[in-house]
């Protein structure tokens, strides 16, 4: 979420309630360990690189990382 302490009063209080996004959340599927290999059929198969094991999108551990880029 990208509004602060100006804008919409809705974006005002989501700010304050600290909410986050999908993508800003922490799951695998924005970990930095996290490696995506797409499929045939759409679907996305997650690895995690860090314990070397496959993992769901939604999943989340104590050792997940921001993604930078």
């Amino acid at each position: 979420m990208k509004a602060g302490q100006f804008g919409t009063w809705t974006e005002q209080l989501l700010f304050r309630m600290g909410y986050k996004t999908a993508k800003e959340r922490p799951q695998c599927w924005t970990c930095h360990h996290a490696i995506g290999k797409c499929q045939e059929n759409g679907s996305v198969n997650l690895r995690c690189t860090k314990a070397d094991t496959t993992t769901t999108r939604s999943a989340v551990c104590n050792e997940w990382e921001v993604t930078h880029g």
